[in-house]
């Protein structure tokens, strides 16, 4: 009888344990509906494939009901803060696509982005909705001047936020072209669209805002959501449909490079991105200053 009575209590006290320490690992400690951290989905970006099924026969390797936020836009000092302080009180982790201006303008929130574990890649310089009618030459000079832009700002970033700028870019308004995709493949830079947006770009409710999230995410079943961390309709929404989505059985996921891949993208002839481009960085800033066009030409479904 003893011994029942020792053994039921070895289990019940192995039982605590393992619970106690699942609350401590396994969830989320301001939000325990979700994990403590985010699952990373490690994109390749050897060749520069263009990912997201809106544009693309291509999709990163999201598993069913699991859903990358990205956000567009930023850094923007009044709300790329509240953004990621709502990220950290769910313990999400997400993909930020940086256009070069404001990350010149805010290195301070270029570096808080990295600092806190999230994705950065680059969205060009200012925002040119008509990149793809551009000359080949200047399109370029946009590409290249975001990405010199968001390195500059991580250059005084400490050794290990480093590597959060990712060989991956989205054209604004995602308004691509073959010829800019096939140069940016040259350079092992991946391309992102995504599967759905939620039309926060325009001048809707936080409520809508939600509301075509939900809807859009839930006529697909996973994939990537763009997002603006320009818009206060974005921020308001955000803790309630990070909510919501897990309510409905969705989790998330962090988008990343594979293993590697910023020095495949460093080594090539004439990079975007890597080390080998500090020393060039003033010739790469050479050119006219364009106000940026925040707003996509056409609404994502």
């Amino acid at each position: 009888m003893k011994l029942g009575l020792i053994a039921v209590a070895i289990v019940a006290a192995l039982s605590c344990t393992a619970g106690s320490a699942l609350a401590a690992t396994g969830a989320c400690q301001t939000d325990p509906a979700g994990p403590a951290e985010t699952p990373v989905v490690f994109v390749p970006t050897e060749g520069g494939p263009a990912y997201g099924g809106m544009q693309y026969p291509r999709a990163v390797g999201l598993g069913p009901k699991q859903v990358a936020l990205t956000f567009d836009d930023g850094p923007d000092p009044e709300t790329t803060r509240r953004v990621l302080d709502i990220l950290d009180r769910h313990c999400v982790k997400a993909a930020f696509f940086m256009v070069g201006i404001y990350a010149e303008r805010h290195p301070d929130i270029v570096r808080e982005v990295a600092a806190r574990g999230h994705t950065i890649g680059t969205h060009t310089w200012s925002h040119p909705n008509n990149l793809r009618h551009f000359s080949l030459t200047q399109a370029q000079r946009e590409i290249r001047r975001g990405f010199t832009a968001v390195e500059a700002a991580l250059a005084r970033a400490p050794e290990e936020d480093l590597d959060r700028l990712a060989p991956f870019f989205r054209f604004p308004g995602l308004n691509d072209s073959k010829a800019l995709i096939e140069w940016l493949g040259e350079r092992n830079v991946a391309t992102f669209s995504c599967e759905f947006g939620a039309d926060d770009w325009k001048s809707i409710s936080s409520a809508q805002v939600r509301i075509r999230a939900l809807s859009n995410i839930a006529s697909v079943g996973r994939g990537v959501l763009i997002l603006h961390d320009t818009k206060p309709r974005t921020a308001d929404m955000l803790s309630d449909f990070i909510v919501a989505m897990r309510q409905q059985g969705y989790s998330f996921a962090q988008l990343a490079p594979q293993a590697g891949a910023g020095e495949l993208a460093a080594a090539v002839r004439d990079p975007l991105i890597g080390p080998v481009r500090r020393a060039d960085a003033a010739s790469a800033l050479i050119g006219t200053i364009i106000e940026p066009s925040l707003e996509p030409a056409s609404a994502l479904r």
